[in-house]
C-alpha cells in the first residue's frame, strides 16, 4: 500500500507525506521527512493524520472539515 500513497523526496534522499487536502490554514502541508517511505507513512500515522484511502490529511485540515460540515448542519436547521 505504501508505494500507492503520494510521498515529496527530499535532496537527502528522505521521504514525506504531503497533506492531500490543505484546506486549513494553518495545514502543516507536509509530515516529517524520514529515511524511507514506511517510516513517513508510520509517522503521520502516529500523529493521527486521516487516511482517505488515496493519502492522508493532517489534523487541522480535518479539525476544518468538521467545522465545515457543521457550518452546513447549521445553515439546514435555519
Amino acid at each position: 500500500m505504501s508505494d500507492e500513497l503520494p510521498y515529496i523526496e527530499n535532496e537527502e534522499g528522505e521521504f514525506a507525506v504531503p497533506c492531500q487536502i490543505k484546506i486549513a490554514e494553518d495545514c502543516a502541508q507536509l509530515g516529517e521527512f524520514c529515511e524511507t517511505k514506511e517510516d513517513a507513512r508510520d509517522w503521520v500515522e502516529d500523529e493521527c493524520w486521516i487516511c482517505s484511502g488515496e493519502g492522508y490529511f493532517c489534523v487541522e485540515c480535518n479539525n476544518q472539515v468538521l467545522r465545515n460540515i457543521g457550518n452546513l448542519q447549521t445553515k439546514k436547521m435555519n
